[in-house]
């Protein structure tokens, strides 16, 4: 599945440095939006290179990372797709990586996360703790949810209700 996604990144920035308004401008003029669009595309590009590339965990990690950093929404998909690396190391590094994001995918992610039978409860309660900085509505809702629901283990619940608690004294 990664090599399918890395090559319509390839063919999507292939198209663009293709496009007329992609010639090379001289040195002194500004950076058109164009040319911005192409380097946001280029460093999303090597960023999901570097954490779906075999290389040792430290380096993937530090990929997953740097996505995060860049705030490029687009890379969500791929990070959730990472959630699923025989690495938990990874898996961890994807996770935080998503939870930096405030965005409608995002929260929808980690709320999955929590919801899913197969998944670590550790991945589950980073999910939680990920939760209450979506600032939504719907997050909060997710975590009471997850406080109460029955298929969850036990520490799980536990860790929803404590960030229930810390959701209502940070509104005070």
């Amino acid at each position: 599945m990664h090599p399918l996604l890395l090559a319509g990144l390839l063919l999507a920035t292939a198209a663009r440095a293709q496009a007329p308004a992609a010639a090379v401008a001289p040195a002194a003029a500004p950076a058109s939006p164009e040319a911005t669009v192409a380097s946001d595309d280029t460093a999303l590009l090597r960023g999901l290179l570097g954490a779906v590339k075999p290389a040792p965990e430290e380096i993937r990690a530090m990929a997953i990372e740097d996505l995060a950093l860049l705030g490029d929404a687009r890379a969500l998909d791929s990070l959730a797709l990472l959630l699923w690396d025989p690495n938990p190391r990874i898996q961890q590094a994807a996770l935080r990586a998503v939870a930096l994001f405030q965005h409608t995918r995002a929260e929808e992610i980690l709320a999955n996360v929590v919801r899913h039978p197969r998944l670590p409860d550790a991945l589950k309660i980073q999910a939680l703790n990920g939760l209450i900085f979506q600032r939504t509505p719907t997050a909060r809702r997710a975590v009471q949810d997850a406080a109460v629901d029955s298929r969850l283990t036990a520490g799980v619940q536990n860790a929803a209700r404590t960030v229930v608690s810390q959701w209502d004294a940070a509104r005070r």
